[in-house]
């Protein structure tokens, strides 16, 4: 990202994690996630508090897996031609699930062009338009986090110096700011904040701030707004350490 903006100051990029042509990057980075669901509301985290664009691709707010398909399912011609080696871009095609019950669930009346799996049925927008903890309601509680923080939206991006597996950084925007911080791992750590004056953390933070220790578990992400914008404030360590 540094390199993005040396090369282009006046660029504005457009960030994405998943697409039409790629596995889904609840699968794809499933070895880095405590849980798929634990996973899935870090990335959206982050992806949303970039300087840029966000791209976000169907399906994704509603936390869904590539799809597992047989190979008689496939519709993808190259995935057809280099089975098993490579099973095609129909893992992430498959139709929305609108409707609790049994599949396709809303999508159509007709028989999709790809098949419903029953683990994605199971993740129905019905289903989790009416349960609070949701990941499609935690994606809106995201999104209306960053628009109501210039600073996310608009504001500058910078890095702190940190060792793995905490990526942290603020995002300045007319004398306010929030400092970012994501544990990228799957074992809980703390990290201290410095002259951090009146650090709040804001939902839907999922971390712990007591004083000046911000507790990160397993995945967690935290959004920590600053007084006046606090410009020295920073995450400051060399190494995260373990959680008690």
């Amino acid at each position: 990202m540094d390199g993005f903006y040396k090369g282009a100051p006046n660029g504005w990029p457009c960030w994405s994690f998943s697409n039409h042509d790629v596995i889904r990057h609840v699968t794809r980075w499933g070895s880095h996630g405590i849980s798929r669901d634990a996973l899935a509301r870090q990335t959206i985290a982050m992806l949303l508090s970039f300087r840029g664009t966000a791209c976000l691709y169907q399906g994704e707010e509603l936390g869904l897996p590539e799809a597992d398909l047989a190979f008689e399912e496939l519709t993808d011609p190259p995935g057809i031609r280099f089975w098993p080696e490579y099973k095609g871009r129909d893992g992430c095609r498959v139709p929305i699930a609108w409707e609790d019950g049994p599949a396709p669930n809303g999508f159509t009346t007709g028989k999709p062009w790809l098949p419903v799996k029953p683990e994605l049925s199971a993740l129905n927008v019905a289903h989790q338009n009416a349960d609070a903890h949701s990941m499609l309601n935690h994606y809106r509680a995201m999104l209306a986090l960053r628009r109501e923080h210039d600073e996310l939206a608009h504001g500058d991006m910078r890095f702190f110096r940190t060792s793995e597996p905490v990526l942290a950084y603020r995002r300045d925007y007319e004398g306010k700011a929030l400092l970012c911080a994501f544990n990228l791992s799957t074992e809980p750590v703390s990290v201290r904040l410095v002259k951090a004056a009146g650090a709040k953390l804001l939902e839907p933070s999922a971390a712990d701030l007591k004083g000046a220790t911000l507790n990160l578990p397993a995945n967690g992400f935290a959004f920590i707004a600053l007084d006046d914008g606090a410009p020295e404030a920073r995450i400051a360590y060399r190494h995260a350490k373990p959680t008690a």
